[in-house]
């Protein structure tokens, strides 16, 4: 009986370590494919670049903001692709620890 629970208690612990780097690498993706985003894009292109949006929300002009995971369960800092209402890139928000070519890590972050 306590080796079944010890089993169940470690193939959890491993699920949750594997969710977790899913989550970094495609937190990185993210922010590397948002660098290549330009002002004037369409939806479709940017669709194109960085896949579906996390979320999607309308502004009071008619435009959109979409949102890509980016960060961890506990420390998010989504990027977010904002575009007027003729589905045109008008501004973006790309994670900035993750410029340049390294990989964002907690000792990069300003105020830690």
């Amino acid at each position: 009986m306590l080796i079944r629970r010890l089993t169940g208690l470690l193939l959890l612990l491993m699920l949750g370590w594997a969710l977790n780097a899913c989550t970094a690498q495609e937190s990185f993706q993210n922010a590397e494919q948002c660098r290549k985003v330009e002002i004037g894009m369409s939806q479709e292109q940017v669709r194109g670049v960085m896949g579906a949006p996390t979320g999607d929300d309308a502004t009071a002009d008619g435009g959109h903001v979409w949102s890509y995971l980016f960060g961890s369960a506990t420390d998010t800092q989504p990027i977010k692709i904002t575009f007027a209402s003729d589905g045109r890139v008008v501004s973006k928000t790309c994670a900035p620890e993750a410029q340049g070519d390294q990989r964002p890590s907690n000792d990069d972050r300003p105020g830690d």
